[in-house]
Formats: structure tokens, C-alpha cells, sequence
């Protein structure tokens, strides 16, 4: 059986997807059985960006790839991928070895345009330290939301930042020359470099 948890937004809490726990004593949310379905209705409260996963067995369903990333946006806006990145960090296996991977576009960025990275953490048990680098130094960033909320007044700060399972972080990078370097540090620490033409 497994279950589908909308995690951060604030939802009726039978949709809430967390069998045998979300909803009332009248009405209790099951858990998916195989070959089985479950319909989950809701209009999303507000913007953000947020995770789906699964809420049943979760150190083994999140290490098998039952989540992902739910970005919500304003009425009228469009999605535009060629100026919001996703970066998911996960676990690539089950069991106390599975390393940290981070699931991201290929696609390379351009030399003086801003991006929106959507960084988000679904590794079940792993804090995930991460530093934007380029040539030989940190980035700077502006830091717009956290876990699904704006930022009232966000500042630009040094391209660094600590954040646990289930968090989500937005910022907004221009890169100039060079590669940009995601340095990740967790269970195990890996660069991910994102080309920049």
C-alpha cells in the first residue's frame, strides 16, 4: 500500500493524504492498496513551491522515487522553464548507505539572466548543506521564499544555506562566466556543474 502526502499546503485534511491518519473519525483517508486509487481534490490555497510524496513507508518509498516537486502558481502566470530551475535533492537507494542525489534540467543557464532555483529537500533523513559557486568564489543570491511563503523583504546574501527533509528554498541566481558549481555537502558530499553559456 502507499499513500500521497501534498506536503506545505494547507489543504481540507481528508486530501491531506496520509492513510488511516488525515480527515475525521467520520471519515478517515485510506491508504492506496495495489492496483487500487484514491482521487485527492483541492485548489491549492496559495503559490509556492511544495513536494508530493509518499506518506506510507517513507524511508522506503522516498529512497524507490515516490515524490516530486508541486509548484503552484498565481492565477495567470504562466510556467516558464527556460527561467525556473528545480533542484530535488533524494536519496538514490534504500538503506543506511544511500548516497544524496540531486535531480535538476540539464539544460544549460545564460551569462546575465536571472534565474528562479527551487531548491528542495525530500532526502528522508539527510540535512543538505549548499553553496553556489563560480570561477573561484561563492555567488551571491536573493533569497525569495521558504517552504512555500514569500519572503516579505528578501536580501542578497552570500549563496549558502543548510535546509532538512521537507524544506524548499527559492532564490534567485544570475550567473556570470563559467560553470555554475552546486556544491553539496549531506551524507555524502558531490558537485553538480550546470553549464552557463
Amino acid at each position: 500500500p502507499t499513500s500521497v502526502h501534498w506536503h506545505g499546503l494547507e489543504l481540507e485534511s481528508y486530501y491531506d493524504g496520509v492513510g488511516g491518519w488525515s480527515g475525521t473519525a467520520a471519515r478517515t483517508a485510506p491508504s492506496i492498496a495495489p492496483s487500487d486509487s484514491f482521487v485527492a481534490r483541492f485548489a491549492p490555497p496559495r503559490a509556492g513551491t511544495f513536494i508530493y510524496h509518499s506518506h506510507f513507508g517513507e524511508v522506503r518509498q522516498l529512497s524507490l522515487g515516490l515524490f516530486g516537486p508541486l509548484i503552484v502558481l498565481e492565477r495567470g502566470q504562466r510556467w516558464n522553464p527556460d527561467r525556473d530551475r528545480i533542484v530535488l535533492f533524494s536519496v538514490a537507494g534504500v538503506g543506511d548507505s544511500a548516497l544524496v542525489v540531486a535531480h535538476r534540467s540539464e539544460a544549460p543557464l545564460r551569462r546575465g539572466v536571472t534565474y528562479r532555483f527551487r531548491f528542495i529537500n525530500i532526502a528522508p533523513g539527510d540535512e543538505v548543506g549548499l553553496e553556489a559557486r563560480q570561477g573561484d568564489g561563492l555567488l551571491s543570491w536573493r533569497q525569495i521564499a521558504k517552504d512555500g511563503a514569500d519572503i516579505p523583504a528578501p536580501v542578497r546574501a552570500p549563496a549558502r544555506l543548510l535546509f532538512g527533509p521537507g524544506e524548499t528554498i527559492d532564490v534567485e541566481i544570475t550567473p556570470g562566466v563559467g560553470p555554475l558549481i552546486l556544491r553539496a555537502a549531506s551524507f555524502n558530499n558531490f558537485e553538480v556543474a550546470i553549464p552557463v553559456r
